[in-house]
């Protein structure tokens, strides 16, 4: 075991605490509730922005229902104001400021008294994989099937950890991944990255040096903010930058996206990621107006580019315009952050100007919290000095294609799975009326067991993935649940 941990650094459990929703001063954090506004349905349907519709999720693994929530920050000191925290403990007690050199949140021993879950459950082989087999502990992973209406696909994350910065250069690499599987992806391909390289994001690959441990070197410092000293309201020791994960697909296929987060070598010292809301969008083009030091003026070739833009989509309706300010790092954050507000609303008046449907364009401005490329020279922050365009997919071009793909049915039911038997995954196909409250896919061992629920969002022909990778060979039967009667059975078969 690492570390001597000290009572007054320790919380174990939290079990005073019986609040909806923690807060200091503007970062709050909120559980999920069974039913409602703050339910998981409507807490992953905030992921979603343009150009994506969610058909189904599962809640895999978590140390306990307080592994994962909501979370609000109106100032959005980490470039984002609201969406989804994961974490390897809790969301209570991230909210009091750094006050812990190293928490641990050990809501899953509260869990093993209620008889609902071990530790030893809690491991993510997947993460184990891309981290050479380390040991993983308090997993958290929420699995996703998604559509993209355009090619690319990108959202927004920050990930924070206690092991900064004593546990740097250690076995204590806590790490996130944001895997996906799907048309033009060969096997599960891990997103989650240290820009331009294929390197985990974790403890190791991020951060501005250790001082325990051998590796004193900072690690890509670039996408790295200290929290050591308390200037951000929240638990962590230390957090990424806000990080734009971007993937090539295919639109109108279905994609699978498992995302994982785990303390690595034992259970001590929590880490957490937060995924921006309505951050999920996918987009057909994207285009970048660049500015001198501290100007808001947009130059004249960046003119022409708007000029052609404006013609080709003020009179197509298919999609939005997602404009986003950016800064560099030089000056203070306050003034960067009114800095990138300016530049974005040049942007959005100067298309305005040009003919293009205010109700089309999507204004954001993130400051200095989200670099493209090192502050360290001159080229790098002329390159994080920008305005971001996406040019969105469209919902109404989604919904048509499905409409003319789908013949109605006569009631709810599982249709088929494919390919069956199966070694790796499986797509599950079924038909859910429109008027059903509630459809799930349960899927159990021979022994009756669930060993899955997948909660099916979209109405009418949709599908969802089975991952079987990690089962023994057999037979798991899979349960259409409508509105709390079960509609339909079939057979799922692994056979590795």
């Amino acid at each position: 075991m690492k570390k001597i941990l000290l009572a007054s650094t320790v919380f174990i459990g939290l079990a005073s605490s019986t609040s909806f929703a923690q807060s200091v001063a503007n970062f709050k954090t909120y559980k999920t509730q069974p039913a409602g506004n703050f339910d998981v349905r409507n807490l992953l349907q905030t992921l979603l922005g343009e150009g994506v519709v969610l058909k189904s999720f599962s809640i895999t693994k978590a140390s306990s229902d307080e592994a994962f929530g909501f979370f609000e920050d109106k100032k959005a000191v980490l470039g984002m104001k609201k969406g989804l925290i994961m974490t390897t403990g809790g969301i209570n007690g991230l909210c009091s400021g750094n006050t812990s050199v190293g928490m641990s949140n050990y809501t899953h021993a509260k869990m093993e008294n209620r008889g609902q879950k071990t530790v030893s459950d809690n491991t993510s082989v997947d993460l184990e994989k891309i981290l050479h087999g380390q040991k993983t502990f308090d997993a958290c992973v929420i699995e996703l099937d998604i559509v993209p209406t355009a090619d690319t696909l990108s959202f927004n994350y920050v990930f924070g950890s206690e092991e900064y910065d004593e546990y740097v250069g250690s076995q204590y690499n806590d790490a996130f991944a944001f895997f996906i599987t799907g048309k033009g992806i060969t096997g599960e391909k891990n997103l989650a990255v240290v820009p331009n390289s294929e390197i985990p994001v974790s403890v190791n690959s991020i951060n501005g040096g250790g001082s325990r441990y051998s590796r004193t070197v900072p690690s890509n410092p670039t996408y790295f903010v200290s929290n050591v000293a308390g200037n951000i309201a929240i638990e962590y020791d230390g957090l990424t930058k806000l990080m734009e994960i971007r993937q090539p697909v295919t639109p109108y296929e279905t994609y699978h996206l498992k995302m994982c987060i785990a303390d690595v070598s034992d259970d001590s010292f929590d880490s957490g990621v937060f995924i921006e809301g309505q951050s999920f969008v996918s987009y057909e083009k994207s285009y970048n107006v660049l500015y001198a030091k501290n100007s808001s003026e947009i130059d004249k070739g960046y003119k022409t580019l708007l000029d052609n833009l404006a013609k080709l989509y003020k009179d197509n309706s298919k999609g939005k315009i997602i404009i986003t300010g950016h800064t560099d790092n030089q000056g203070a954050e306050e003034l960067n952050q009114e800095l990138s507000c300016t530049r974005a609303n040049g942007v959005v008046d100067y298309l305005k100007s040009k003919g293009v449907d205010p109700s089309r364009i999507i204004m954001n401005c993130k400051g200095e919290t989200m670099p493209r490329a090192t502050n360290e020279t001159e080229e790098g922050q002329f390159l994080n000095r920008r305005v971001q365009l996406k040019i969105s997919g469209s919902f109404e071009e989604y919904t048509k294609k499905k409409t003319e793909g789908v013949i109605a049915e006569e009631q709810s039911k599982l249709l088929t799975n494919y390919p069956n038997p199966f070694a790796t995954s499986t797509t599950i196909d079924a038909y859910i009326l429109d008027d059903v409250k509630n459809a799930q896919v349960v899927i159990y061992d021979m022994t009756g067991k669930i060993m899955k629920t997948i909660f099916l969002l979209e109405r009418g022909k949709t599908s969802t993935t089975f991952d079987g990778q990690n089962l023994t060979n057999g037979t798991y039967p899979a349960t259409l649940i409508v509105d709390g009667k079960p509609a339909g059975s079939i057979k799922l078969v692994v056979a590795h």
